[in-house]
């Protein structure tokens, strides 16, 4: 495993309000009804739900956000090619006899002070568990956390396994840590399953553009789907929290 995150995310350059508003103007008329169309839809504890215009959904800063990026055939006789993402849990030789990725994502926080002129590019990273088809919907599950300074991110690793070490100070499984070596694999570990979404308003747009010649022709853009992230505790203070209720410290 690279020391290092693999960041996967497609900066854009500022788009004038007045484009950006052409664009959805553009994506509501390629949605009509009989119009395949791309579209997200967000997995929660309480169900999936469909990204839409108006109020966005909240997600929580500590926690992956879990997508499905779709495409909504005409009919089910319909044939696309199966949407597919460049990911970091996927085999290195992954594409490597199949056909490219055909799904790629822009990421922008909405800055408070104007919408929707601006905007920031924001570094990203993806997971996926595969996806499938339901009818006339083809899906690929995306799993993206932004991301911190890696210097950063080290350093909360580093003070989570100091942590650690202070809560079982007499168990022999310590002694493994007493290397330097040994604890920085740990904190390296930790450093890439660490999430620490920023605050605040974002807006999320795929694009599926086809590799191969049999299925359906022509690219598909997302309109713009919004989210919120909520702060709902630190990644490491929620994981203490569980571990001090578990062991009954707290109520």
């Amino acid at each position: 495993m690279e020391s290092a995150p693999i960041l996967f995310y497609m900066s854009k350059p500022l788009v004038p309000a007045l484009l950006l508003g052409l664009l959805g103007t553009f994506c509501a008329a390629a949605q009509r009804p009989g119009t395949p169309y791309l579209y997200f839809r967000l997995i929660t504890p309480r169900g999936i739900q469909t990204l839409e215009p108006g109020r966005p959904p909240q997600v929580s800063n500590n926690e992956a956000i879990r997508l499905e990026v779709c495409i909504r055939a005409r009919t089910v006789k319909d044939r696309f090619e199966q949407p597919d993402i460049r990911a970091l849990n996927q085999h290195p030789e992954y594409f490597a006899h199949r056909p490219p990725p055909n799904i790629a994502l822009t990421l922008h926080q909405v800055l408070p002070d104007g919408w929707p002129a601006s905007r920031k590019d924001m570094p990203f990273r993806v997971n996926s568990s595969g996806g499938g088809k339901d009818l006339a919907v083809y899906f690929v599950n995306v799993d993206l956390d932004m991301l911190e300074e890696r210097t950063v991110r080290l350093q909360r690793a580093g003070q989570f396994i100091d942590w650690m070490l202070t809560q079982s100070p007499a168990d022999t499984r310590s002694h493994m840590l007493e290397t330097s070596s040994a604890r920085q694999r740990l904190i390296e570990h930790f450093e890439e399953i660490y999430i620490n979404n920023p605050p605040g308003d974002y807006e999320i747009t795929a694009q599926y553009t086809p590799t191969t010649p049999e299925n359906w022709q022509g690219t598909l853009v997302s309109a713009p789907a919004r989210l919120r992230v909520i702060n709902a505790g630190d990644f490491f203070d929620v994981i203490k929290a569980k571990q001090a209720y578990e062991a009954g410290t707290i109520n």
